[in-house]
């Protein structure tokens, strides 16, 4: 899968890999720097998106949302978010930085719930069209760190549908995002994201901006 723009950035990673510290901290520095940036979360980020959001998220379907359900639901609240804000900020020249995008999908539905990966990147070439990010950054962390991560964050105020997932879930979500960096490695880079976080930011900007 590869873009058409140039100022797209995404990161990717199991819950607790620190996704959102590293993009509030590049949002920082960019803009210091005079960047106009424009960041985004999956799913959500529009009115459609984030109704769907909700529906996915919903601890009451727990057990009850089929894979493939999930799958399209994912893809329709990002195919929203491509349409509403991600084309626009990319054509008026903003650099758009993401929490999650179409990797989350292959890494969570594809080797997490075990569907098909050849279908899945069917689905994404038509929910993404030619709108996929420059280079994606994967924050690599041990599940046991990511629960822990979890626990001891006090803002939470509890786990979602998807979080409630079990430990062996999250490996096989984990070793897909690896071996998706792998497979990937022209626009993907895999991070060790128990580093320190300055130390993570630093790479990321210099591998974007040098």
């Amino acid at each position: 899968m590869s873009s058409v723009y140039k100022n797209f950035f995404c990161l990717e990673g199991i819950d607790g890999s620190g996704k959102s510290t590293q993009i509030s901290a590049l949002e920082k520095f960019w803009t210091e720097k005079g960047i106009r940036v424009v960041k985004i979360r999956e799913p959500g980020g529009t009115k459609i998106g984030e109704q769907i959001r909700s529906v996915l998220l919903d601890t009451e379907h727990k057990d009850k949302m089929s894979d493939i359900a999930e799958l399209l639901l994912y893809n329709a609240a990002r195919a929203q978010l491509i349409k509403e804000v991600i084309k626009p900020a990319l054509e008026s020249g903003c650099t758009v930085l993401a929490d999650r995008f179409a990797y989350s999908t292959l890494a969570y539905q594809g080797y997490g719930r075990g569907l098909d990966i050849a279908m899945i990147k069917d689905l994404l070439k038509i929910a993404c069209g030619d709108c996929f990010p420059t280079k994606t950054f994967i924050l690599d962390i041990p599940v046991e760190v990511s629960r822990a991560r979890q626990f001891a964050d006090k803002e939470r105020t509890g786990a979602d549908r998807m979080e409630q997932e079990k430990n062996d879930f999250f490996e096989r979500v984990r070793n897909g995002y690896r071996k998706i960096a792998e497979e990937n490695k022209d626009n993907c880079t895999l991070i060790d994201a128990t580093k320190n976080n300055a130390e993570i930011a630093d790479l990321i900007s210099e591998l974007v901006y040098g």
